[in-house]
């Protein structure tokens, strides 16, 4: 068993464009969510009128007054008892109570896109979303129904929500910044060189950065031998790791960012060597070199494998790119939410914690002002919060 950190870091930017721009809130919706209420039809004229149960109308009677429907109104969501409106105001308020004012700053979001796109002229159509919302499932690898049923979940999404909330976003604000993005031919090269040709194969041990005294323990105990070092590699907290003994897929020699220490180290080192510890995003790592892979045979680097190379680092370096260009906007916008919801539960039980100190100090004074009065002598003076001394009464 062997891992592809290749693999794991586009799966990663993978999850980053998905994921990440739900945490951080993108929205853009194209078309409009609001419900269009439709039109009552409006009572029918007296000659209309049908005949009541038991009789005709009496010549010349006036027809019974007829209960009016409410006419349609956008701000009216329900009514009741056939006039009493429910407006959206007060279905606002009611899910604002709820939970509702966290998707305060999704909204906010979304206006800001949607701005942003009218100035530019910029929109999606959705042919667009399905064929992105298709490249993401074939990128996980799952069908829709197992995308709705394991991976949505997680993030408490919808499928609706998931298109108009991170696709539709990723689509608006790839355009906007896809003339950010430039690969060259020697990009290219680079890329063609890492996936065929000649590579290295290695292992590598992982430790979290609060585990450093840990990490220099188990580094000196793998430096010993090979068998030491796959016996340290098995222990490592990673169990895809640890199952595989370290091992991953082999690397090129063009790091994919220009500060990929690891890929450097690699390079840097004689077969069966050791690395130092390395101080990495994720943590703390060492690095052992195994053997070299030599380049794929039959693997040309022609018009089509440069194009599709191109197209793949392209889309990679745009995923990067759109979570940079959205804080942009949002700084240039300069959002100010007023609008707090209900307390966390940490926050509750902050609250309630300060009360029950407050209402302790207010039994603990009265006690104290009890036991000094059946003493014979004055309380002592206290401030109020907010207000000038109190004087004892007389």
């Amino acid at each position: 068993m062997t891992l592809n950190l290749g693999d794991r870091r586009r799966r990663l930017v993978r999850g980053a464009a998905l994921a990440g721009v739900a945490a951080a809130g993108y929205v853009f919706g194209i078309t409009s969510d609001r419900a269009v209420a439709q039109p009552v039809p409006g009572p029918l004229p007296a000659a209309m009128q049908p005949v009541p149960p038991g009789g005709a109308v009496r010549s010349g009677a006036l027809p019974q007054p007829q209960q009016q429907q409410p006419q349609a109104d956008r701000r009216v969501v329900a009514y009741v008892y056939g006039n009493t409106p429910i407006s959206r105001e007060e279905l606002g308020d009611f899910l604002i109570a709820r939970g509702g004012a966290e998707k305060l700053e999704l909204l906010v979001n979304k206006r800001v896109i949607e701005i942003e796109a009218g100035r530019r002229g910029i929109t999606v159509t959705a042919v667009e979303v399905q064929a992105a919302l298709e490249d993401d499932l074939r990128g996980l690898g799952i069908s829709k129904s197992d995308f709705e049923k394991h991976v949505l979940p997680k993030y408490n999404k919808s499928l609706y929500e998931w298109v108009e909330d991170v696709i539709k976003p990723r689509l608006v604000l790839a355009k906007m910044c896809q003339d950010r993005v430039k690969v060259t031919d020697e990009d290219v090269r680079k890329v063609y060189e890492n996936r065929y040709g000649e590579r290295r194969e290695a292992k590598i041990i992982c430790w979290s950065k609060a585990d450093l005294k840990v990490a220099q323990k188990q580094w000196d105990e793998a430096r010993k031998g090979d068998e030491d070092f796959d016996r340290v590699a098995k222990q490592q907290a990673d169990p895809n790791l640890a199952a595989a003994c370290g091992r991953i897929k082999p690397l090129g020699r063009y790091p994919e960012a220009e500060d990929d220490i690891v890929v450097k180290t690699l390079y840097s080192v004689k077969v069966g060597e050791i690395s130092g510890i390395l101080e990495v995003p994720s943590g703390l790592m060492c690095i052992k070199y195994t053997a070299a892979v030599p380049a794929e045979p039959g693997k040309v680097l022609d018009a089509a494998m440069k194009d599709t190379l191109r197209k793949e680092l392209f889309a990679k370096r745009l995923d990067l790119e759109i979570p940079k260009c959205f804080q942009a906007l949002k700084a240039a916008a300069a959002p100010n939410l007023l609008l707090r919801g209900a307390p966390s539960a940490m926050e509750a039980r902050k609250h309630e914690a300060e009360f029950r100190e407050g209402v302790d100090n207010i039994v603990n004074e009265a006690r104290v002002d009890n036991i000094v009065n059946q003493a014979g002598g004055v309380p002592p003076t206290r401030q109020p919060v907010g207000g000038p001394p109190m004087s004892p009464k007389p």
